[in-house]
C-alpha cells in the first residue's frame, strides 16, 4: 500500500477526487450522471491526442504543432464530407492520412536533420496554420451532412461512438507501449539516447514513429472535432497543444523523457475536464481555468524535479556504499 501511494498516478488520482469533492460540495449538480458523462464526452478529443503526446514526451520530444495539425486535418475532413460520394470510410482515411503526413514532416526534420523537436514543431505550427488560412481564405466549412455530424452523438450497444474510439486508441497505444519491442525502444530512447543507440535501437525510426502516430491520432481527433461542432473554423485547435501537453505532464510524464504512463495522462485529462466543468457550474470567470491549470502544471513539474533529485541522491549513496565495500574486500 505504501508503494502504491508513492506512485504519481495515485497522487494525481487523489487530487482528482479531492477537486471533485470540493466542486460537489459547492454545486451538487456536478456529481449527476449526465454531467459526468458530459465531462467525458467533452474531453474525448483531448484524451485521444494525449495518448500520442505521451509517447512523444517519453522519448524526450515535444510537439507544439498538434493544435495546428488538428485544425488542418479537420478542414480537409470537412471538405471531404461535403463531397456527395463521401462516406465515413473516406472521411476516416482522409483524417488519418492527413495527420500522419503532418506528423511525419515533424519526425523527418527532427530525426533526419537533427533539429530540436521544440524548434521544428514551433516552425511547423505556424506553417500549418498559415497554409490553412491561405487555402481557406479564413472561411469556415459549414453545412456538413447529417451522416457526419451525427457521428458524435450515435451509440453502439449503449456506448457513444467517441468513447468506443477512445477505448480502442487506449488499447492500441497500451499494447504498443507495453507489449512490443518498439514500445521498449521508445522508453529506452527517452531514458538515454546514447545508450539506446549503442544497443542497436534505430533512434531515427523510433522518432519517426512517435511523431507519425501522434499525427494519426490527431487526424482521428479532427474527425470527431468536426462532428461535434458541425462547423469547422480554420482557427480550430488554436492553443489546444497547451492543453494536451499540460494533461500529459500533469499525469506524470517526465518532460526530460524516459517515463510516463497512459493511465497518468488520462487522469491528467480528467483533472483538466473537471476543472473546466466545475468553473462553469460555479459561475467563475473562465479565465481562472488558465491560472489554475498553470499552477497545477508548475506543481507537477516541480514534483518531478524533486523526485529525480532524490533518485539521483539514492543512486549516489548506493554507488559510494558499493565502492566502500569493494575497497574493504580488496
Amino acid at each position: 500500500m505504501r508503494s502504491l501511494l508513492k506512485k504519481r498516478e495515485c497522487v494525481m488520482f487523489m487530487m482528482l477526487i479531492g477537486i471533485s469533492l470540493c466542486i460537489t460540495i459547492i454545486t451538487p449538480t456536478f456529481i449527476t450522471p449526465s454531467n459526468l458523462l458530459s465531462i467525458v464526452m467533452n474531453n474525448v478529443i483531448l484524451a485521444i491526442m494525449a495518448m500520442g503526446m505521451t509517447l512523444v514526451i517519453v522519448t524526450s520530444g515535444i510537439d507544439v504543432s498538434v493544435g495546428s495539425q488538428l485544425g488542418f486535418s479537420a478542414i480537409f475532413v470537412g471538405l471531404m464530407a461535403l463531397i456527395p460520394s463521401s462516406n465515413i470510410v473516406t472521411v476516416l482515411a482522409v483524417g488519418i492520412v492527413c495527420g500522419i503526413l503532418l506528423g511525419l514532416l515533424n519526425g523527418i526534420l527532427i530525426a533526419g536533420a537533427e533539429i530540436p523537436a521544440i524548434v521544428v514543431s514551433l516552425g511547423t505550427m505556424n506553417i500549418f496554420r498559415g497554409s490553412l488560412l491561405l487555402y481557406t481564405n479564413g472561411k469556415w466549412v459549414t453545412s456538413l451532412p447529417m451522416w457526419y455530424t451525427s457521428l458524435y452523438n450515435t451509440s453502439v450497444l449503449g456506448f457513444p461512438i467517441p468513447i468506443l474510439i477512445l477505448v480502442l486508441v487506449i488499447g492500441l497505444t497500451y499494447f504498443i507501449a507495453q507489449h512490443t519491442r518498439l514500445g521498449r525502444s521508445i522508453y529506452a530512447l527517452g531514458g538515454n539516447p546514447a545508450i539506446a543507440s549503442r544497443v542497436g535501437i534505430n533512434t531515427g525510426k523510433v522518432t519517426l514513429f512517435v511523431f507519425a502516430y501522434m499525427g494519426a491520432l490527431t487526424g482521428i481527433a479532427s474527425i470527431l472535432y468536426g462532428a461535434q461542432l458541425a462547423t469547422i473554423d480554420p482557427n480550430a485547435g488554436t492553443s489546444f497543444e497547451l492543453m494536451v501537453i499540460s494533461a500529459v505532464v500533469i499525469g506524470g510524464a517526465n518532460v526530460l523523457g524516459g517515463s510516463g504512463s497512459l493511465l497518468g495522462s488520462l487522469i491528467g485529462v480528467l483533472i483538466l475536464g473537471v476543472l473546466q466543468n466545475g468553473i462553469i457550474l460555479m459561475r467563475i470567470e473562465p479565465y481562472w481555468q488558465n491560472v489554475v491549470v498553470g499552477l497545477i502544471l508548475i506543481m507537477a513539474v516541480t514534483l518531478d524535479i524533486i523526485n529525480n533529485r532524490k533518485s539521483e541522491e539514492r543512486k549516489k549513496v548506493i554507488y559510494v556504499a558499493e565502492e566502500a565495500k569493494a575497497g574493504v574486500s580488496a
